[in-house]
């Protein structure tokens, strides 16, 4: 049992509280503290997620008042590598830190192994924090947000960190305690010499409280968080994909190529290997935590906001339906047009909004709406309609009145108004224009009370209705009707670890064959394709078959090689007969051209077949 077990400082590595606990104990073999500690001479000590806490824990007990989820949470690295997980990632990597000892398993599971972020190789101090320490304390620790991959500076000094001569990885049952004398190694200043230090700042700040905090992100939902903010800043064309190209432009001259280098997250560029395209994609696999904070950071957000976007789809000008601002129309003002398409503008990237009111009047505006004001605005006005057009040849022709009070009537300018009362194709309000635009609205409520049904549901819902306007106006009916409803193909991905696996077992079988076939076949690419029925799998997916490529390197035949064996086939043939250089080529089917190369090995192979010793 534990005769004592240090009190743990403010932010203090767990990891640093053992080494302080080896140094103060007396021990002079890192086995005999990990015995006391753990109770076992072989224990595997990781500085950032520190396993056998269970154990470790029921020893300290009497000598701490923390809880075991408070060394977790705010003394080991759990939270900064598990927080963008999922959840079945995030338990796992804590039980196997409650109760597991293995020392790779962890840094699998979070994705630190396969990624390309890679951790500080030394453990990391601020001078100011250590000259502090040693005279209020008179030792120091190792704090947490030191270590992150993604702290270059110190919160409380704003002092670049530097690196100790301490490596975070070390061998099992290693302690290395902070001192004066392991800290003396210097960072190269030449590196934040064009980084500005509140950018360092911001996100030293951002990765503590990553560390501290269990904020609960599910990837999908921060997926969705992500699109919906790209909405907004205008990088989502029309056709709802990213625009990948200006993303990753104005993602690098936003951060500058020399921090992002410092970061390990400049984008690649390159079709499937570039981080930025990943992240805003479907999420298959885990990123790391510096890339999802370069990203908020990005979108202009930080960890504590970013979750008020859960679940929220992007609607740059609200929820439908929408106003009406033809004042020639009696629902005027009213929220009736359900009939709105959004583009983007070519110039600003900003969505464009095309409103198509049942009256006819069609207009647009750029958006997105900010203010109530801004659902009355219209930016151009593209189709004026019958009602309004009629509206104006009754205020022309029937109250005589002028262009000027024409103008103020139907909110246009009086140029707008001379250009249109001119036009000779103008129609008199008829009882049949309100029997129409009547229809039209009907339809448009249909729409409104049954969102969910297809243009086919809502015809046999009200059949009379909808022949009625499809023979008075065909093209109308087809712009306000709800699209036909895309049945989504689930996307049946291939296991390419099994597949390589099967493919394997099928490849060595080809080339078992092609050794016991009667006359000798050369082993190649091209032979084991056509005798497994697969040759195009075999050259053109062979890199996502890596057991299946490395077996067929290690058993393809060069031209040599093959030419080798040939003589040893035809020897073989030969052998009742009486053994001729000429005779074994021939047999051997070996063009003149490799004759005088191969003379030495037919001469060797023939002296081998004779029993014979031979020197080389």
């Amino acid at each position: 049992m534990l005769s004592f077990f240090p009190s743990m400082y403010k932010d203090e590595l767990l990891y640093s509280a053992l080494a302080r606990y080896h140094q103060r104990s007396g021990n002079l073999n890192n086995k005999d503290s990990a015995l006391d500690l753990f109770g076992k001479k072989k224990a595997y000590i990781i500085p950032d997620l520190t396993t056998d806490l269970e154990r470790l824990f029921n020893r300290a007990k009497p000598f701490t008042n923390l809880s075991i989820n408070e060394w977790i949470d705010y003394h080991t690295l759990y939270n900064y590598y598990t927080n963008f997980n999922s959840k079945e990632i995030k338990q796992n990597v804590r039980d196997k830190m409650l109760f597991g000892s293995n020392n790779n398993s962890l840094h699998y599971s979070t994705g630190q192994v396969a990624g390309t972020v890679k951790e500080p190789m030394y453990f990391r101090y601020c001078p100011n924090c250590l000259e502090e320490d040693i005279q209020m304390y008179g030792e120091t620790y190792w704090r947490t947000y030191h270590q992150l991959p993604s702290v270059f500076i110190c919160l409380e000094h704003s002092a670049l960190l530097e690196s100790s001569s301490n490596l975070i990885r070390q061998g099992n049952s290693s302690f290395f305690y902070p001192e004066i004398e392991n800290c003396l190694k210097k960072n190269n200043k030449d590196v934040f010499s064009k980084i500005e230090i509140e950018l360092l700042r911001h996100f030293a700040v951002e990765s503590s409280n990553l560390n501290q905090k269990d904020y609960k992100f599910d990837q999908l939902n921060l997926l969705e968080i992500y699109h919906y903010l790209l909405h907004r800043k205008g990088y989502v064309k029309s056709n709802g994909t990213i625009d990948q190209k200006r993303l990753e432009e104005d993602f690098i001259k936003k951060f500058k190529t020399d921090f992002l280098i410092l970061m390990q997250s400049y984008p690649s560029g390159v079709e499937g290997q570039c981080w930025l395209r990943a992240i805003t994609r479907k999420h298959r696999k885990s990123f790391h935590p510096i890339r999802h904070l370069l990203l908020i950071y990005f979108l202009g957000e930080s960890v504590n906001t970013i979750v008020q976007y859960a679940n929220k789809s992007y609607r740059p000008f609200g929820e439908g339906p929408y106003l009406c601002l033809n004042p020639a129309a009696e629902h005027y003002l009213q929220p009736i047009i359900t009939n709105l398409k959004v583009t983007r503008c070519c110039d600003t990237k900003r969505p464009v909004g095309t409103f198509s009111c049942a009256c006819g009047f069609v207009y647009s505006r750029r958006g997105p709406d900010k203010t109530v004001e801004d659902k009355t605005n219209i930016g151009r006005i593209k189709m004026f309609g019958d009602t309004w057009l009629n509206k104006l040849h009754h205020l022309v022709e029937r109250e005589k009145l002028n262009y000027k009070a024409c103008s103020k009537i139907l909110k246009v300018d009086i140029q707008t108004i001379i250009k249109y009362s001119k036009q000779k194709n103008s129609k008199d309000i008829k009882k049949e224009d309100h029997i129409k635009s009547h229809l039209k609205q009907k339809w448009l409520g249909l729409i409104n009370e049954y969102p969910a049904l297809t243009r086919t549901e809502l015809r046999k819902k009200e059949p009379s209705l909808y022949m009625r306007i499809y023979r008075n106006d065909k093209e109308w009916l087809k712009e306000h009707s709800p699209f036909a409803k895309v049945y989504s193909v689930t996307n049946k991905r291939v296991d390419w670890v099994q597949r390589d696996l099967h493919i394997l077992d099928m490849v060595k079988k080809a080339v078992e064959d092609i050794c016991a076939k009667e006359k000798p076949v050369r082993i190649t690419v091209s032979s084991i394709g056509k005798m497994i029925n697969n040759k195009s799998l075999l050259e053109k997916r062979i890199d996502k078959l890596p057991n299946t490529k490395k077996y067929i390197e290690s058993v393809k035949e060069s031209t040599t090689n093959f030419q080798k064996r040939r003589i040893s086939w035809a020897i073989d043939q030969l052998k009742d007969e009486e053994l001729e250089i000429w005779k074994i080529m021939r047999k051997a089917g070996i063009s003149e051209k490799f004759i005088r190369v191969l003379e030495i090995e037919v001469k060797r192979q023939i002296i081998s077949a004779d029993g014979q010793a031979f020197e080389v």
